[in-house]
């Protein structure tokens, strides 16, 4: 059986992905409880041994302060690199990097397109996506777009939703951005999949629709019965890093899996 190290598990993705993961494989899962850092490597040469096959981390999204994500990013995947360069078994590392890193663009991105990032949470994150190919090491780079549903309260999505519950009017920062989007299920199948199939060396678009706010807000304009009604502010498409995402290669990758709707999403929580 596969010896899983992973690390964010009592995050937003890392919750779902320990309920998927640990029916199949050996999971080692340390938190905060544990006196977990990952900034400090003496701490995470406890976990990471000659045991392990896979590391999958999940720490240092945008939910954290600022200063505190950087740190976390940068020196705790450093560290995990460095320990990986001790051991002799090609163990693969799973990075969980963003989109953002293409920065703004009208074209479709693909895993080859230029990356522009804009902020420093992108900036560190392509930063760390070079320190990982240039290991000899065995790894994967996901880029996330924009992961919705399973409990989440901070997206788009989620906000939306608490605004026609609240029958409060929801300002969209500009009805021209593009942006792609997710479920949370079918994220944690993907990293199940990856696995599975022994997919490695690689760097993947993890996304699924394209959709552009305007259409989005007609669509829930029809949908909803209640007083909400959708407005633009109408910011830079630029600062709101408008673009669309190509998923070809993960959809080759998971062949016949059945991606979710975003559209059924919306109907199947309003209805509720």
């Amino acid at each position: 059986m596969k010896k899983i190290l992973l690390i964010g598990s009592t995050g937003y993705v890392g919750k779902k992905l320990k309920l998927r993961l640990s029916s199949k494989y050996s999971l080692i899962c340390p938190n905060r409880k544990n006196l977990f850092d990952i900034k400090k490597k003496a701490n995470l040469e406890k976990y990471f041994n000659e045991d392990i096959d896979y590391v999958i981390n999940l720490s240092g999204q945008r939910n954290t302060k600022k200063n505190e994500m950087i740190n976390v990013i940068e020196i705790g995947n450093n560290n995990i690199l460095k320990i990986a360069q001790k051991i002799k078994k090609k163990v693969t590392l799973i990075f969980v990097s963003t989109s953002l890193v293409y920065g703004y663009s009208k074209k479709s991105l693909n895993e080859k397109s230029k990356t522009n990032p804009l902020n420093s949470y992108e900036k560190i994150k392509l930063k760390m996506e070079k320190k990982y190919i240039k290991s000899n090491k065995n790894y994967l780079i996901l880029r996330f777009c924009n992961i919705y549903g399973g409990g989440d309260k901070r997206s788009i999505i989620s906000l939306i939703l608490r605004s026609i519950r609240k029958n409060k009017n929801f300002y969209f920062d500009n009805i021209n951005t593009y942006k792609n989007f997710i479920h949370i299920t079918d994220v944690v199948n993907i990293i199940d999949g990856l696995i599975e199939k022994k997919i490695k060396n690689k760097i993947l678009n993890i996304g699924n629709q394209n959709i552009l706010f305007s259409k989005l807000s007609n669509f829930l304009s029809k949908l909803i019965n209640n007083s909400t009604k959708f407005y633009n502010k109408n910011l830079s498409l630029r600062e709101t890093c408008s673009q669309k995402i190509d998923n070809k290669i993960i959809k080759n990758i998971m062949q016949d899996y059945k991606f979710k709707s975003l559209q059924n999403y919306f109907k199947d929580e309003i209805k509720n």
